[in-house]
C-alpha cells in the first residue's frame, strides 16, 4: 500500500503578498468597468420596458382575433393596458383585460394608443402608431439606447432597439 505524503506547512496556500496582488488586480479592474456598468443597466431596463410592450400590444392584437372585435392597447406614463372595447361605442371606456406597470421609471412622454380590429389589423385602417420609450435624467443616445414599438397600419408589429432607427 502507497503511503500519501504530505505537504510541509511553506507549500500550503498563498502568501499575504499575493493575496494583496490579486486583490488589488481585481480592484483596479473592477474600476475600469464601473462606468459601463451604469450604461447596461440603464439599457436593459429600457430594453425590458420594451419587451413589456410589445408582449401587451401582441395580447391586445391577439384578443381582438380573439374577440371578433376592438381591443385597445393604451401606455400612459408607466401603465401599459389592455382594453376591451368589443361592440362599444366610441366614447365608452371599456373592460381592462391587462395592466402592467413599466419598470424603474420608464415613461412615454404622452398617452399613446392603437386600437386593434377583428382581423389584427389597427382600427381605423391605415393607422400606423410608434411608442417611444425613455426614463426621465437620461437622453437617448449611442450609449443609452431608448426602445421604439412600431405598429404598422397593416398589423405589424415590432421593437426597435434604438428609437432614432425605427423607421418613422
Amino acid at each position: 500500500m502507497r503511503q500519501l505524503t504530505h505537504c510541509s506547512a511553506a507549500q500550503r496556500g498563498l502568501t499575504l503578498v499575493e493575496l494583496m496582488v490579486t486583490v488589488a488586480i481585481s480592484g483596479i479592474l473592477m474600476m475600469a468597468g464601473l462606468p459601463f456598468l451604469g450604461d447596461y443597466l440603464n439599457n436593459s431596463r429600457l430594453r425590458e420596458a420594451g419587451n413589456t410592450a410589445l408582449s401587451s400590444a401582441l395580447y391586445a392584437q391577439s384578443e381582438a382575433i380573439k374577440r371578433n372585435g376592438r381591443v385597445r392597447l393604451v401606455i400612459d406614463g408607466s401603465a401599459v393596458q389592455v382594453i376591451d372595447r368589443v361592440g362599444l361605442a366610441a366614447a365608452a371606456e371599456g373592460t381592462v383585460l391587462r395592466t402592467t406597470i413599466l419598470p424603474d421609471g420608464i415613461r412615454l412622454a404622452s398617452v399613446t394608443m392603437v386600437d386593434f380590429g377583428s382581423e389584427g389589423r389597427t382600427w381605423p385602417t391605415g393607422t400606423r402608431q410608434t411608442f417611444n420609450f425613455g426614463k426621465s435624467g437620461l437622453t437617448c443616445s449611442a450609449d443609452v439606447r431608448c426602445p421604439g414599438l412600431v405598429v404598422e397600419a397593416g398589423g405589424s408589429v415590432r421593437l426597435c432597439a434604438d428609437q432614432t432607427n425605427c423607421g418613422n
